[in-house]
């Protein structure tokens, strides 16, 4: 797809490209006390900036070489407005606010940028955007099935959050054990993803943290690859015995079964889902050991036949057998839960720790390989998920430099992401056109590439309020129901259990009473803020104050003020019961199908990385059904108040570009719509934002 010109938007709508969709709302206040999803520490305190700086002229001098060798130019360095724009949508998920680009653009200091990219990978904004990428990556769904995903969710968000190291994450979530809807266990929602299915759980996770496709083996030799059948199943052999199920729970319901024979048809089948719902989760260490087909057709081993788990690259893993004393122990409690014994392999364990090896082949360099693909546009090597034998990379030293830095880094994810938005090439135009998505990419510059769904849907909240990542929630917000009625089942005798499908209770009468509960917790909680925020109202005016002055000082002063009364800003973000009007992290995952989010590519979260960037019928009705006109336009949007207390045209101009497109008009642009606007007044300005909004340059990353 070739980029469209993006020079001066005409001020007539008929002359708009593709249209694209607004949003919705109610104004707020701005991130300046704690946020709930704030990272813990800053980068500084983890790895000093000088430390960071070398590292990242390590790198600009191994681009500039390979640059060299091909005979090819590197782009120009962008703007301040282009990069502001740049390091906001690319590190913390959506366009900067008026007061944040008039910020950095009246910043004198040289280290201006660096100190912007700092900031906003201390952000919480940056939690949620990284939120949103492993959501896609790892197929995150609020329901599944008849489990709730949220807790899943919860423990992603959180990992973010607290900046936990990649082989940790990865190696939490592969050994995870007990009840998925349990507090502090959503770890086990990445298994639970393929529910009864560990074949193609094998599969998924090799495609995501090895970039191997190996299912295409799983019925029959690869047909593209050197992958046999047999190494699948050698594989699929390490998740050997996993059961979906809670062994602990199940020996808290033994006896339910000849309690519940006089029962009625309805009281059973309650009863037996609020069991499920307390058991469902990750049980079975690993056996090491998985079956052939029956239909397996090679000849190097018969059909039904057992094999060892074994490993398709790399160092070959030697399983650990259990001792006489725990042998017999696993025996008596199988025996005790009427299930096989396994003996004591513990291979999802040995799996983990092949997988999550510093010398793993492929470990490293894949998730390498995914962060630079999210940065720039594109991987060093393509497709990101699909290498093989003879696969390399664009600049293999780059690609070699880059892995042994995160192992330096100690998988520190956030430390080596500021390493690439720090660098040289991350600071350089786009090209003017998409490079062959068949060829290799020099990596001059950037690809310029339309916003995702998700950072198009936070960057229209940003217009309607003041710092949308104010309304972050507390990362387990939406799990709480879950762990609540989770907790209430696992506090339930086996009578209590009967007594409430007796009394038509199942899990989803369980979750709605608990929301219900929350709600009016919520509610109440609301009604004793209304003499608070009556108190605070003269310092929130003041606070307005600074932040259209750009006085960052002014605004960290009177937010500990605020905090001093008791009224963190953070706490606004409950207000109005959020309505839907929250960023994308936050929504129920994914959205519904008539979603704003959905309708502009978001992932259904069926398959890996599922979203796309297609240009559709829904987006034109979206934006024809006037949500821009209605939620941004209109009412005390962020942008409209900015608007309305504007004393002239020309600052009217300046206001609907620095927020829009985040650059200043340029003289051209200035006149024509100052002319336009002294003609038609408030229907004007409103089409000038329409269209800025509407414009390929609001639209695409670049």
């Amino acid at each position: 797809m070739s980029i469209q010109a993006m020079g001066t938007p005409s001020p007539f709508r008929s002359l708009l490209p593709v249209a694209l969709a607004a949003f919705a709302a109610v104004a707020s206040a701005q991130t300046g006390a704690v946020n709930p999803q704030r990272p813990k520490r800053t980068v500084e305190d983890d790895v000093p900036a000088a430390r960071i700086e070398s590292e990242v002229a390590r790198l600009d001098a191994l681009l500039e070489h390979a640059l060299r060798r091909r005979q090819v130019e590197p782009n120009p360095i962008v703007d301040d407005p282009t990069f502001a724009r740049r390091a906001y949508l690319e590190i913390v998920g959506r366009i900067p606010t008026l007061a944040e680009t008039e910020s950095f653009l009246a910043d004198q200091g040289a280290d201006k940028r660096a100190r912007l990219t700092d900031r906003l990978l201390d952000s919480p904004g940056h939690t949620s955007h990284v939120a949103n990428w492993w959501f896609d990556i790892l197929r995150v769904k609020s329901r599944n099935g008849q489990i709730s995903g949220e807790p899943f969710a919860h423990f992603v968000r959180e990992a973010v959050q607290q900046n936990t190291p990649y082989d940790q994450f990865v190696r939490e979530m592969i050994t995870a054990s007990g009840s998925s809807q349990a507090p502090g266990n959503g770890a086990t929602g990445f298994l639970m993803r393929d529910f009864n299915m560990p074949h193609d759980s094998m599969a998924n996770t090799l495609r995501i943290f090895l970039g191997t496709r190996l299912e295409c083996a799983q019925c029959h030799n690869h047909p593209h690859d050197i992958w046999t059948q047999r190494d699948f199943y050698g594989m699929a052999a390490f998740f050997g015995g996993i059961r979906y199920r809670d062994d602990g729970r199940l020996m808290q319901l033994r006896g339910a079964r000849e309690k519940l024979q006089g029962a009625s048809d309805r009281t059973r089948l309650l009863a037996r889902q609020l069991a499920r719902t307390l058991t469902y989760g990750i049980s079975g260490d690993g056996t090491g050991v998985e079956r052939l087909p029956a239909d397996y057709k090679y000849d190097d081993a018969r059909p039904q036949s057992p094999v060892v788990a074994s490993t398709i690259f790399g160092a070959n893993v030697k399983l650990k057998r259990a001792s006489g004393s725990e042998r017999r122990k696993g025996r008596a409690r199988a025996r005790e839960l009427g299930l096989a014994y396994e003996g004591g392999v513990d291979s999802r364990a040995a799996f983990a720790d092949w997988m999550t090896d510093k010398k793993n082949p492929m470990f490293t360099k894949v998730i390498v390989n995914r962060m630079w693909a999210r940065i720039f546009g594109r991987g060093l090597f393509e497709p990101i998920d699909d290498w093989k034998k003879d696969s390399d990379a664009v600049y293999p030293d780059v690609l070699e430099h880059l892995e042994k830095l995160l192992v330096r880094l100690n998988y520190d994810l956030r430390q080596f992401e500021r390493v690439l938005v720090r660098s040289q090439l991350f600071q350089r135009e786009c090209p003017n056109v998409d490079p062959p998505a068949d060829e290799p990419y020099v990596f001059a510059g950037p690809i310029v590439r339309r916003m995702t769904a998700e950072q198009m849907w936070d960057s229209l909240l940003t217009l309607v309020y003041a710092d949308v990542d104010e309304r972050l929630r507390p990362m387990d917000a939406r799990a709480a129901p879950v762990y609540e009625s989770f907790t209430k089942l696992e506090n339930a005798s086996v009578d209590d259990i009967i007594a409430m499908a007796e009394q038509r209770i199942g899990p989803r009468q369980m979750m709605r009473a608990t929301m219900d509960e929350q709600a009016a917790e919520t509610k109440r909680a609301m009604v004793n803020d209304a003499e608070l925020r009556r108190r605070a109202r003269p310092l929130l005016r003041e606070l307005a104050e600074a932040r259209r002055d750009g006085d960052q000082d002014r605004v960290a002063e009177i937010a500990d003020q605020l905090e001093a009364m008791g009224m963190p800003l953070g706490r606004r973000a409950r207000k109005g019961a959020e309505r839907g009007m929250v960023r994308a992290s936050d929504l129920e995952q994914p959205a519904d199908p008539d979603h704003l989010l959905r309708q502009f590519g978001q992932s259904d979260r069926e398959t890996i990385e599922g979203s796309n960037a297609d240009a559709t019928v829904p987006q034109v009705l979206t934006l024809l059904n006037g949500f821009l006109d209605q939620n941004v336009l209109r009412g005390a949007s962020a942008l409209s108040s900015d608007l309305l207390t504007a004393p002239d045209g020309k600052r009217r101009v300046e206001i609907a570009f620095l927020t829009t497109l985040n650059r200043p008009p340029t003289p051209d642009e200035t006149r024509s719509w100052r002319r336009t606007i002294a003609i038609d007044g408030d229907d004007a300005i409103k089409d000038l934002v329409w269209v800025l909004c509407n414009s390929n340059e609001f639209r695409f990353v670049r």
